[in-house]
């Protein structure tokens, strides 16, 4: 008789929904105040309910793993191999995919849609990224 750890799974993904809506937060007041190529800490996105560690990155950074929802920014050495996997390794931070019913529940607490954009994407200008270049 095998363990049910569809439970387990669903709470894991959940945490790291969580933090990824306060780096959100973080990302909208970033935006407010500095430049998509200033550095900012943002909350590693683990599944550890106690992990308080921190990793900096750009917005430009962070808005290329936030381009795919399934996707979360973590410290080196957090990802969890039973319902994610490593698809970037830096020196300083992983960027894990969550699949099977992870990856289902990562995507419905994604606040971001195709319908309704970043506010990184709302700042900017009319056919330019927000760096000024021609989308």
């Amino acid at each position: 008789m095998g363990l049910d750890t569809s439970g387990d799974e669903e709470r894991l993904a959940k945490n790291e929904v969580l933090f990824r809506t306060v780096n959100e937060a973080i990302e909208q007041q970033a935006l407010r105040f500095g430049s998509i190529d200033d550095e900012y800490d943002f909350i590693c996105e683990c599944s550890s309910t106690a992990c308080v560690e921190r990793v900096t990155l750009t917005l430009r950074e962070y808005e290329q793993i936030r381009s795919e929802g399934t996707r979360f920014v973590i410290v080196p050495g957090h990802a969890d191999p039973g319902v994610e996997l490593v698809v970037e390794r830096t020196a300083d931070h992983h960027v894990v995919e969550k699949d099977g019913a992870a990856g289902i529940i990562a995507e419905h607490g994604d606040p971001r849609s195709a319908e309704t954009p970043s506010d990184f994407e709302q700042e900017a200008p009319h056919g330019r990224d927000r760096s000024g270049h021609a989308a």
